[in-house]
């Protein structure tokens, strides 16, 4: 492991209070019943707040549970739904393939159901998504018409902008994006920070990160990216934590 990602996985697992072991959970979506992966704080206290973790296109990774392990360590219920079903790629080819046979209905239920599953069996007061790749896109899809989460974070995913569709947020949606993503460039990221700065919920915001690309949240490149990384974890955690932990 070079320095680069061993810094990023130490940031990932920064000092902070200790969490119980994450495991495999059941969660009941629609008619089916899906794998989850559950992690909690060691001493969850009584209606700690909750967040959904959404997959990129790889699948339920091993860095996907360390994002939830992560949230578990700073008091959030954790939970991150196997929208593959037990399916992980390791190469892009396979990626592609899984992204596009997973129905955004389904995947929609899928987060929504493990939003749910917080409230219901840990007693979640407040919940919150947060995706990053694909999955930046499907957190705001959950999130919009109608969808019961309380802050959304979406990290370099294709974003909807159309107003009508950002009124029927709940909560404020916080966009990171990299200025050199070859895939999500400023013809996306305008529109949408326009949008969420008149028709978003207060509080909402995007940020584009100078010098780093796509997927710089989980691999940063370069010291320079390294940098930025570890910015927009800070602007990440102070926006979950005013919107879900303080209720602002």
């Amino acid at each position: 492991m070079n320095r680069i990602a061993l810094s990023l996985c130490t940031l990932l697992l920064a000092a902070a209070p200790a969490f119980a072991k994450g495991a495999m959970v059941d969660v009941k979506s629609g008619n089916e019943t899906i794998q989850a992966y559950l992690a909690t704080p060691a001493t969850p206290a009584k209606g700690a707040p909750a967040i959904v973790v959404v997959q990129e296109w790889w699948g339920l990774t091993d860095w996907v549970k360390g994002v939830a392990d992560r949230f578990a360590a700073q008091g959030y219920v954790a939970i991150a739904p196997d929208l593959y079903r037990g399916k992980v790629a390791t190469d892009p080819e396979l990626a592609h393939e899984l992204m596009r046979g997973l129905p955004d209905a389904r995947a929609r239920q899928d987060i929504r159901a493990a939003g749910d599953y917080a409230e219901d069996k840990r007693d979640a007061k407040r919940v919150g998504v947060i995706g990053f790749c694909m999955g930046g896109r499907l957190a705001q899809l959950a999130a919009l018409d109608k969808g019961e989460f309380d802050a959304v974070v979406m990290a370099y995913g294709s974003p909807e902008s159309a107003p009508d569709r950002l009124k029927t947020l709940k909560g404020p949606l916080l966009g990171v994006f990299g200025a050199d993503d070859r895939g999500i460039g400023p013809d996306q990221t305008g529109p949408l920070q326009v949008a969420l700065a008149k028709y978003g919920k207060p509080g909402s915001a995007v940020h584009v990160h100078p010098g780093v690309g796509h997927a710089f949240l989980r691999e940063a490149g370069s010291p320079a990216g390294e940098e930025q990384a570890k910015l927009a974890w800070g602007e990440i955690d102070a926006f979950l934590a005013k919107h879900l932990k303080d209720g602002k």
